[in-house]
């Protein structure tokens, strides 16, 4: 078969395959894996290949190891002492054989280590009860689980989603929807906003006198964050009714992104995790709402999760690609995109700022000039 080419009379062939055909030949091959299985180097690569595989189809299984040590407090009982697995096992509620195994397998994906018959805390079993709002992320990534029970069925798209439900505000403008509805939104998203807020600050600076809104700030932590740095700094949040504290110690302005303007007079407005809960229509619209509420010089900061910018990360295209594209009208997207809608609103400067840690967010910032 040939192909002509519609710009000359050069015939070109089409790109043979064999040399990818031969090579994924070769590695389904039994017979190659008993040859390189005695050879000293490639036997390592090829165990550590195997290993690899192995954690995918082991994968679910050790979230849901996860998932009981954490809801039935057991990881954070091991923060006082340590515990044998019959103490364990009363914690549980489990017989003493299912305990022990399950204290091996908490062992096996690194939460605790085991002492002379007693199970202490590891490094990272430290770290994970100690951060905030981790623990309450696991519990509820129950939700995600039930969305991908049916993984084929979900990438079809044919069935509602439980994190669609979780999360409604993203569906209609918002005003309209319970307070108690957005207050489990914002419960959550404050528990686990410590460490985007840590990473966010460090990446910007903020003049230590200005005027900053959070849009979509909830209840404030990213603002409470803020003023511990900038304690002169005037802060703001713009969020919906029942998003906010009544006892935060920054002013709360009411409204909807989705109905309203954005207040005006400001020299920051923050949008941290706002557009990754949003499809491109929405994110347009609201940047454009951001330009017009900057005056000439202003700043836009958004910091969220994205995609991985040179290659698919874990992070990422896996988990918040998969967590967004289950919320139904959620979208990780990378930096270049991103930053491609700020630069479309009018922004310029944009500038993407090393992230320490990718996979709590990266941080985008520009002006209006």
């Amino acid at each position: 078969m040939v192909v002509d080419s519609p710009e000359s009379d050069f015939v070109k062939r089409p790109k043979s395959n064999f040399w990818m055909r031969a090579k994924n030949n070769l590695f389904r091959s039994q017979k190659f894996h008993k040859i390189i299985a005695k050879l000293p180097i490639l036997s390592g690569i090829a165990k550590r290949e195997g290993e690899d595989i192995f954690k995918l189809m082991a994968g679910f299984v050790a979230t849901q190891i996860l998932y009981v040590w954490v809801q039935t407090g057991a990881l954070q009982k091991l923060a006082d002492k340590p515990y044998s697995a019959a103490m364990l096992s009363s914690v549980w509620g489990f017989d003493l054989e299912r305990s022990e195994i399950l204290c091996r397998a908490g062992e096996a994906i690194g939460l605790v280590i085991e002492r002379k018959g007693h199970y202490r805390l590891t490094r990272k079993g430290a770290v994970l009860i100690g951060l905030p709002g981790v623990a309450a992320l696991i519990e509820h990534h129950k939700i995600l689980y039930q969305d991908l029970l049916n993984p084929v069925g979900f990438f079809k798209g044919v069935e509602e989603t439980q994190l669609s439900k979780f999360w409604p505000y993203v569906f209609g403008g918002g005003m309209d929807l319970k307070s108690s509805e957005v207050e489990k939104y914002s419960d959550l998203m404050s528990e686990s906003q410590h460490l985007v807020a840590a990473d966010t600050l460090a990446a910007v600076n903020i003049p230590s006198v200005c005027r900053f809104l959070d849009v979509g700030g909830g209840k404030g932590t990213f603002v409470s964050e803020l003023k511990k740095i900038y304690p002169k700094v005037d802060a703001a949040v713009f969020d919906l009714p029942g998003s906010h504290s009544e006892t935060s110690g920054h002013r709360c302005i009411i409204g909807s992104f989705k109905e309203d303007e954005l207040p005006a007079g400001y020299d920051i407005i923050s949008l941290v995790r706002i557009l990754y809960d949003h499809r491109d229509e929405t994110i347009r619209d609201l940047l454009g709402k951001a330009y017009s509420a900057l005056d000439k010089g202003g700043r836009l900061i958004v910091s969220e999760p994205m995609l991985g910018a040179d290659r698919p990360t874990l992070w990422g295209d896996v988990y918040f690609a998969m967590y967004t594209l289950a919320m139904s009208t959620g979208k990780t997207r990378s930096p270049d995109q991103v930053s491609e809608f700020i630069k479309d609103a009018g922004f310029s400067n944009v500038t993407i700022h090393k992230s320490s840690r990718p996979f709590i967010t990266t941080v985008i910032e520009a002006r209006k000039t």
